[in-house]
């Protein structure tokens, strides 16, 4: 039911990670921070550990390329992406990996609500 936090403390601990402050909304949107990934985790421990209440609101990891980081080659068991088969002729990311410069390959996690 849990995400196995020392598994990806131990592959992604240093990483920047962006992170939504869910509470407030700015422009029809959630204002995002740069985090290690490793305050985060933390956060999202002391989260669940206060049923599911925090000082800091509820924040949620929202839009890390994780594919494109550099992080993965560090990794390659985690296959972090792969393509649904409906959505094999993955067209946006085939541009994109063609130019180099952005994708459509994201990771959202968080505590639930």
């Amino acid at each position: 039911g849990k995400p196995n936090f020392e598994h990806l403390l131990k592959e992604f601990g240093d990483a920047p990670v962006p992170v939504a402050s869910c509470d407030v909304r700015e422009y029809n949107s959630n204002p995002k921070e740069q985090l290690p990934f490793r305050e985060f985790v933390e956060y999202w421990r002391e989260h669940i550990g206060s049923g599911y209440r925090s000082p800091r609101g509820c924040l949620y990891l929202k839009d890390w390329h994780l594919s494109r980081s550099g992080l993965l080659p560090n990794a390659p068991e985690l296959d972090a992406y792969s393509t649904p088969v409906y959505f094999s002729s993955d067209w946006l990311n085939e541009y994109w990996d063609a130019v180099a410069v952005d994708d459509y390959r994201f990771v959202y996690m968080g505590p639930k609500g």
